[in-house]
């Protein structure tokens, strides 16, 4: 039986003895160093603000068409009897060139007869001064006379038998060919002239304040800078603005600031032709904007406001838009010289929360 005592008490030392040992280990350890809590700010990238004047730069597109586009109508009948080789759609003439010819043979005959009766006129005018009757004189004056203007008549029918361009132009259409009869009054061909050429550019009606247009007292145009994609190159010519239509799309609101570009198809002063139809992009330097801030258009919220650092915290502050573009905002009111602007969206911004400016 003391054995058997002896065996269960054991286990019980033991446990007794690993918890006296636990102990002294626990009150004897010395305390760890105790840190405190450090708050990071978050870093935000900022822009000083500087006002002065602003340039503003205006962004339009359009078609560049002929400033003048007409359709030859003949002005006599018969058939065509040729044809230059230019006579093509889409081919370039130059002014006084012949495109067509109606055959002139009535018109031969015509001017013939025409010049018969002048004569005729003429002599019966002499007799009847030899006779000095005057009312048969002054008869016979008119007839001269009528005479005259019928001969008159008779050369520019048979001048109107050529058909020429009264302008450098581009053939657009054409409504005859070589064997065809034509009628007086039948449309022959549409040209398009290419002395110079005309881009009208879209601006809405707050842009219109800021463009000039038309030519100063010293001679110069405003100017805009066109460019058209080739491919892979962008080419650009200079237009100058001449005007601004005096009326207001109605379906779109908008106005039309008209460009113009002299001689477009001369390679010699663009650096290739300006062709018509052909769709470009306009960059127009309009009025600076005095006293004014640009600044990125991710810095401004919806209700006209931006962010500003103020002794190291966020602080919100209105401002007034005077205006937008793609990829920035021009303030007028609200900001003033050294005021840091946030540029950063962090996903939690209020007002007085600290940050840190990035260097």
């Amino acid at each position: 039986m003391q054995k058997t005592g002896l065996r269960r008490g054991v286990p019980l030392l033991v446990l007794a003895a690993c918890i006296a040992v636990a102990f002294v280990m626990v009150t004897g350890r010395s305390e760890l160093p105790q840190r405190e809590s450090v708050v990071v700010a978050p870093l935000v990238e900022v822009l000083t603000v500087a006002p002065g004047p602003v340039a503003v730069t205006i962004s339009s597109r359009g078609t560049v068409r002929s400033k003048h586009d007409i359709e030859l109508v003949s002005e006599v009948s018969g058939r065509v009897i040729e044809v230059s080789p230019e006579f093509v759609e889409g081919g370039a003439v130059l002014q006084g060139v012949a495109l067509l010819s109606i055959d002139p043979i009535d018109y031969e005959v015509a001017l013939s007869g025409a010049k018969a009766g002048v004569a005729s006129a003429e002599l019966s005018l002499a007799e009847v001064q030899v006779v000095v009757m005057r009312a048969a004189i002054d008869e016979a004056k008119a007839q001269v006379q009528a005479s005259k203007d019928r001969l008159r008549q008779a050369e520019v029918d048979l001048q109107n038998t050529v058909i020429a361009a009264p302008f450098d132009a581009v053939i657009d259409s054409k409504r005859v060919d070589l064997g065809q009869y034509v009628q007086a009054g039948t449309a022959l061909v549409r040209l398009l002239s290419t002395g110079s050429v005309e881009i009208r550019l879209p601006l809405l009606a707050s842009d219109v304040s800021f463009v000039s247009y038309g030519q100063s007292a010293d001679g110069s145009w405003p100017e805009a800078l066109l460019t058209a994609k080739f491919g892979n190159i962008d080419t650009q010519w200079m237009a100058r603005l001449v005007r601004l239509e005096q009326r207001v799309d109605e379906q779109t609101r908008v106005f039309y600031l008209v460009a113009e570009v002299d001689s477009p198809y001369d390679t010699r002063r663009h650096p290739r032709p300006l062709s018509v139809g052909l769709f470009v992009e306009a960059a127009i330097d309009g009025k600076p904007i005095p006293n004014a801030v640009a600044v990125p258009r991710s810095a401004l919220y919806a209700d006209n406001s931006v962010f500003v650092v103020e002794q190291g915290s966020l602080r919100k502050q209105k401002v007034t838009v005077l205006r937008r573009t793609q990829d920035s905002i021009i303030v007028g009111d609200g900001l003033s010289a050294g005021d840091q602007v946030v540029l950063s969206r962090l996903d939690i911004m209020v007002e007085g929360m600290p940050v840190s400016v990035a260097q």
